[in-house]
Parts: C-alpha cells; structure tokens; sequence
C-alpha cells in the first residue's frame, strides 16, 4: 500500500463532508496493515490500545467510511471483508483458507456487451474469483 495513502485517505473524508475523527484514523491504520480483514479482527486488533472501543463503534465506523467511498467492503461467507478503497481491483477468494487476495490490474479483462451497458448502465467493474490458492493447494498435496 502506497505510505501517502493515509493523507489521500482523509483528504478524501474531507471533500465528502466527513470528520476525520479518532476512530476514523484508528480503523484506517488497522486497514493499512491488515490484509483484508474483518470488522471483528480489527476490533479485536484494537482492543489493547482501545479496551473501551466496543463492536458496535468499529463496525459503525466501517460503514461510515464505506459511505464516504474510503473503504470497499466484501461480503464473504455471511460476513464481510474490508480494504482502503484506493483503486479499483479484482479479487480471489480462497474457500480453503478464506483469504481474500489482491490481483493486478491487467491480469482480468471484463468486456461490458453494448446490450448490457445499455441496459443496466454499470459505473465499475469488480471479479471475485473463488477457488483454492496456491498454497492451500499445496499443502493439500503435501498431506496427501
């Protein structure tokens, strides 16, 4: 993740009417070092440095910045994901060891029938592949 990004982050809360607040900041330091992750690992990231930081707070705090278009949520397995929506990517999803991972851009191409377009006036493209990564892979062939 690129280090200026935090500085992108809350000049973007700005310019949509929102507070930098706190919490805000909190979660978003979380976000920068934790790889996808869920609003309940990043309460439980939290709780050491924030032990009257409840649930509630983190997961409404999530919203708020999903709101505000600074964080991409990704509903998995009856709950969600969450990552700096810095640019838009696609995703693989591991059903193995349920991670979410990052794919470059380029490395999916989506083309958008002029029907389609039509019809639903779509304003991004996003994929979410699923299937067992690498490793999962690997370490069911170990085991084997």
């Amino acid at each position: 993740m690129n280090p200026g990004i935090i500085d992108t982050v809350i000049q973007r809360i700005k310019e949509r009417g929102g507070r930098v607040t706190v919490q805000r900041l909190a979660i978003i330091n979380v976000l920068m070092r934790l790889d996808h992750p869920t609003a309940e690992e990043i309460y439980q990231y939290m709780r050491a440095e924030f032990p009257t930081l409840s649930f509630t707070t983190v997961y409404n705090t999530l919203k708020s910045l999903k709101d505000l278009d600074v964080v991409r949520e990704y509903y998995q397995d009856e709950r969600s994901r969450f990552e700096i929506s810095e640019n838009l990517h696609h995703h693989f999803h591991c059903v193995h060891c349920n991670r979410l991972i990052d794919i470059e851009p380029g490395g999916i191409s989506v083309q958008i029938s002029p029907e389609i377009e039509d019809e639903f006036g779509p304003f991004d493209k996003e994929v979410i592949l699923r299937g067992i990564c690498r490793s999962c892979r690997e370490k069911r062939a170990e085991s084997s």
